[in-house]
């Protein structure tokens, strides 16, 4: 009965490690940005705001149509130099609490042979500049941080002709530290190192004891 309380015991301690090391990261935000129409001078419905002065166009393949397609296979993305000549800036609608975040998006060059383009990415008092030739391709970034908290932007700098801009696309905000979650073989050996714990420890409580008489 004992070797069965201390296996059980094991074993529950086990899946709860293992359970914890994943269960502290949330998504708090995410947009892929192929639910939106075509629209140059984007005026997003819902998610962001544009604030201007410049502006920024959502091209693609869209739910409208397909333009400016620049990389296909990716649906609708951003480009953060609008129709007006002015570099934009995309906003959260949504206000951040201070805290840990881990941010992944993708983003890529102008693709239209531009000068280097420099988006700069802030939440809060985090700040993250990037540069990108015209010909980068549309990857993946991902940026852990502590901040103050606000709204996330996401502006192209002045620069070139002031209708190109860098393509974004995926964006996710994730709060807390992000853990990897334990592969199943993972748990096997965690359980089983456990298990083994246990059994020694029901071997120790249940061993002989000698009498003098």
């Amino acid at each position: 009965m004992k070797l069965k309380i201390a296996c059980a015991a094991a074993i529950a301690l086990a899946t709860g490690t293992a359970l914890t090391s994943g269960a502290q990261a949330a998504v708090v935000f995410s947009d892929d940005f192929n639910s939106y129409a075509y629209q140059l001078n984007w005026v997003p419905p819902s998610n962001w705001s544009a604030p201007g002065p410049g502006t920024v166009d959502l091209i693609g393949q869209t739910t409208t149509s397909t333009a400016f397609n620049f990389y296909p296979g990716n649906g609708g993305y951003v480009d953060l130099n609008g129709s007006n000549g002015s570099p934009g800036s995309l906003q959260t609608l949504m206000t951040f609490l201070p805290g840990t975040y881990t941010l992944s998006f993708d983003l890529g060059g102008n693709a239209r042979g531009d000068v280097d383009k420099t988006t700069t990415i802030m939440l809060g008092n985090f700040s993250q500049s990037i540069t990108l030739g015209s010909s980068s391709a549309l990857q993946p970034y991902t940026f852990t941080f502590t901040t103050t908290g606000g709204v996330l932007d996401f502006a192209d700098l002045a620069g070139g002709n002031g209708n190109i801009g860098n393509i974004l696309d995926n964006v996710s905000l994730t709060s807390g530290v992000t853990s990897a979650v334990p592969e199943p073989s993972t748990w096997a050996m965690m359980i089983m190192g456990f298990f083994g714990v246990g059994f020694m420890a029901y071997r120790r409580n249940n061993r002989p004891v000698l009498r003098l008489i």
